[in-house]
């Protein structure tokens, strides 16, 4: 298959790593993979030594004319199958360029998060474009899957295919380990309540923190505290809980952030935005327990009390409990462990993630 992936954004985000294992894994499957993206970004970087073929677009705009250009010039070229569209303004440039040139090109979608509300004119374009300008629009969940049929989108043109990880990655290095423990201050008796992600809705964890042990310690992989403090200025004591609070802020080396879970006692994800939640993969694969938000596409990831547990949205005494339990119940925290292993090794490996989507694409090219 000859496959464009479009990629407007590409920076550190577990959804930068999620587009850059698809275009290598489909084109470690013998597929001409080009991927359209912003030269010297992220995800540039993480794709620059594989078969992959990068072709760098300005994206300007949402329907940015040269970037449109070189998407045709391209799908000429190329002879482009299939536009898989995986951020904000690459959604428009493809079907744009389809829908002018009256290319027979098939425009898929890939949303992974919990998308804005919208009203009006903002909301109609967005569902002309979904409904009669792309093929087929993929989520990353079941729970998005229904997200966005009550926003709009017929059912009949949502797929569900799941993020996946390299689980090859997931090796615990313990001298690395410990020079982080050494670096952080950390012993090894420490429990230490961690938070990797950038801008969720971190506020609620710290109210959270208020009404746990103060001799834990709080560990945030992907915020540094000056932009944290400026990301929720109306939280002017964000940092100010009665736990010892480290900011590492975005750390570029997956490796690194790889090890940084075997630190935590517990990973949480309080977010409300999040389709999947590749972290909380992670986490279960490094044998890190996770607590996160019963929202969004978080519960398609983990099931509660089997894997992980859920807390109910802004319910700070629930968030709190849940934490306390996996840290304190020892039976509980033993089953947790073992079946976050099975759903990370098993489930949401990327091999899944690639055969699915190899399958799909061949599948809408066949009708």
């Amino acid at each position: 298959m000859n496959i464009l992936i479009l990629c407007a954004q590409g920076g550190v985000a577990g959804s930068t790593y999620s587009i850059s294992y698809l275009a290598k894994g489909l084109a470690e499957k013998n597929h001409n993979v080009f991927l359209g993206l912003l030269k010297g970004s992220f995800l540039d970087s993480l794709v620059k030594e594989s078969k992959v073929k990068r072709v760098y677009m300005p994206f300007n705009s949402k329907t940015d004319k040269i970037t449109r250009a070189i998407i045709k010039n391209l799908i000429e070229k190329e002879d482009i199958q299939i536009i898989n569209a995986q951020s904000s303004k690459d959604r428009y440039v493809g079907p744009l360029v389809n829908f002018l040139n009256r290319k027979k090109v098939k425009i898929v979608q890939t949303r992974r998060q919990n998308p804005k509300k919208m009203i009006g004119l903002n909301k109609f374009f967005q569902n002309i474009f979904n409904n009669y300008f792309c093929y087929k629009v993929v989520v990353v969940s079941e729970a998005l899957k229904e997200i966005f049929i009550e926003r709009g989108i017929h059912e009949n043109k949502l797929k569900v295919i799941h993020n996946g990880t390299p689980t090859d990655q997931y090796q615990p290095n313990l001298e690395l380990k410990q020079k982080l423990q050494t670096e952080l201050g950390y012993k090894e008796e420490d429990i230490v309540i961690g938070c990797v992600a950038r801008y969720k809705n971190q506020p609620q964890f710290v109210k959270a923190l208020q009404l746990l042990p103060k001799e834990w310690k709080v560990l945030y992989v992907g915020l540094d505290e000056e932009s944290y403090r400026n990301r929720f200025p109306d939280e002017p004591d964000i940092l100010n809980v009665p736990q010892e609070v480290k900011c590492m802020g975005i750390v570029n080396d997956k490796a690194m952030v790889i090890q940084y879970y075997t630190l935590m006692t517990v990973n949480v994800l309080p977010s409300t935005m999040d389709g999947f939640g590749l972290t909380l993969v992670e986490s279960m694969a490094m044998g890190t327990p996770v607590v996160a938000t019963n929202f969004a596409g978080i519960p398609d990831v983990v099931q509660h009390e089997e894997n992980g547990l859920l807390y109910e949205n802004e319910n700070y005494e629930d968030f709190a409990h849940q934490i306390k339990r996996a840290v304190e119940d020892q039976k509980l925290r033993h089953k947790l462990l073992e079946n976050g292993k099975k759903t990370a090794f098993e489930k949401f490996s990327i091999e899944n993630t690639i055969n699915k989507y190899e399958e799909f694409f061949e599948e809408i090219l066949g009708s």
